[in-house]
């Protein structure tokens, strides 16, 4: 399978959240490993994740899945049986020493491609952003690391205004247990707060669907929140976040190579 032809399943022409999949993973991704659609080479098993407590499509409601990579795309598999569109907004290159594993994410997304071709889903199917919790890493970006920890903004997502213009009033926020909204989505949330949509919170670990409040959190709409976090993040050349975390250089002065 073809970078462009697993990337048009995910995003393919026509479909209202399109324009907002990242081709991050798809580009930068050697498929040779990835079976072509119709082949009976095997594939990994599709874990069964309910989806039951997600709301039929007709109710308008977008959906936010904050979850480990992989089980992102799980929980988004099972949703399509509830109507909704997964919108993969992945945003880390993979390289070596990676500091946030892409891997595991990138083997889901290209496995999943039959299962999406099969779907059918409407061309304006409400949408399930699909989000890495882990984007902000687990280790110390230290020397030599390839540095691909990421953030989302609220450019990466549809405006308050287009979400509503197209019959979307609500937000479900999907996440494990006991994990707090995180800044950056205070960030995109509390824009859409302002246009007077409406948050509901589900623990994928158990429990019923509940509201949630959404906080201001620091320097909402301020002119140097994006300019500063970008500081601390690397991007990479091709597209998304990443390249290795420059070594000290060994002279005198202290800079880096």
């Amino acid at each position: 399978m073809r970078n462009q032809e697993a990337f048009e399943i995910w995003a393919p022409d026509g479909a209202l959240w399109s324009p907002w999949a990242k081709p991050v993973l798809f580009v930068q991704s050697d498929l040779h490993a990835v079976p072509t659609i119709g082949s009976t080479a095997t594939a990994p098993p599709e874990i069964l994740v309910d989806a039951s407590w997600a709301p039929d499509a007709s109710s308008r409601t977008a959906l936010v899945l904050d979850l480990p990579g992989p089980k992102s795309v799980q929980v988004a598999l099972a949703l399509l049986d509830r109507g909704y569109r997964p919108v993969p907004l992945f945003n880390a290159s993979p390289g070596p020493m990676a500091v946030v594993p892409v891997e595991p994410l990138r083997d889901a997304i290209f496995h999943a491609c039959e299962r999406l071709a099969r779907a059918n889903l409407r061309e304006d199917a409400p949408p399930a952003f699909l989000l890495d919790r882990d984007r902000r890493g687990v280790v110390t970006p230290l020397p030599g690391r390839f540095d691909n920890r990421w953030m989302a903004f609220p450019q990466d997502f549809p405006s308050a205004n287009f979400l509503q213009s197209h019959g979307i009033e609500s937000v479900l926020f999907v996440s494990l247990a006991s994990e707090r909204l995180p800044d950056d989505l205070a960030h995109v949330l509390c824009r859409w707060k302002e246009a007077g949509m409406s948050f509901a919170r589900k623990d994928l670990d158990g429990g019923p669907v509940v509201p949630l409040e959404v906080s201001r959190p620091s320097g909402f709409k301020a002119a140097w929140y994006r300019a500063l976090v970008v500081l601390g993040l690397k991007r990479s050349s091709a597209g998304g976040f990443g390249s290795v975390v420059p070594t000290p250089s060994q002279g005198g002065g202290g800079g880096f190579m």
